[in-house]
């Protein structure tokens, strides 16, 4: 069983996700989620936040179980299962430290994730597609911007986050007509 965690990172007006390169086997000198075999006397929400310490230094962030991969082929040293985490972070409120066999830790702009292995690139999609449903029904990312933003800087957060256009005025139109931003007016 391991867990692997998918955060994103948001960081003028991009929508990035961490990755880390791999120096141990198998893959070794890939790029990759943060993940790894999860420890046998701790539980899941438990072994992810210390997978992504271990590799990444990242820690005290909120993370969301969001699905479990299974396919038998999906790991070359046999049978494993992940379960995966997603979080949304402001990438400038975080210090990146690799450690353990992580060589290097990174941000990567969505648009520029390059072929991941075992079924990382699968496990990004996912992640991609519930964060997307999840920003249409919820307002998240407010983390993201600073104390005081425009609704230039929100448009341009959903739009990195949902990968569209918004035309200006029905974007604002439609979030002040939400309930949580009617304090705005």
């Amino acid at each position: 069983v391991s867990v692997d965690n998918v955060v994103f990172g948001f960081d003028r007006n991009i929508l990035k996700v961490l990755l880390i390169y791999r120096g141990a086997e198998p893959y070794k000198d890939c790029w990759a989620l943060p993940g790894d075999l999860i420890s046998l006397d701790r539980d899941l929400d438990h072994s992810a936040e210390d997978v992504l310490k271990n590799l990444t230094g990242i820690d005290n962030l909120y993370m969301e179980q969001i699905h479990t991969f299974g396919r038998v082929d999906r790991h070359p040293f046999g049978r494993v299962f992940t379960v995966t985490y997603f979080a949304l972070i402001k990438i400038e409120d975080y210090n990146v430290k690799p450690s353990s066999w992580a060589e290097e830790a990174a941000w990567f702009p969505i648009s520029e994730v390059p072929e991941l292995p075992f079924d990382h690139n699968e496990i990004l999609n996912f992640a991609k597609d519930q964060l997307k449903s999840k920003i249409r029904r919820q307002p998240i990312g407010f983390e993201l911007l600073p104390k005081q933003f425009t609704l230039t800087e929100i448009q341009n957060l959903y739009e990195a986050i949902l990968d569209t256009q918004f035309d200006t005025r029905n974007f604002r139109k439609k979030l002040l007509s939400m309930n949580p931003y009617r304090d705005w007016e």
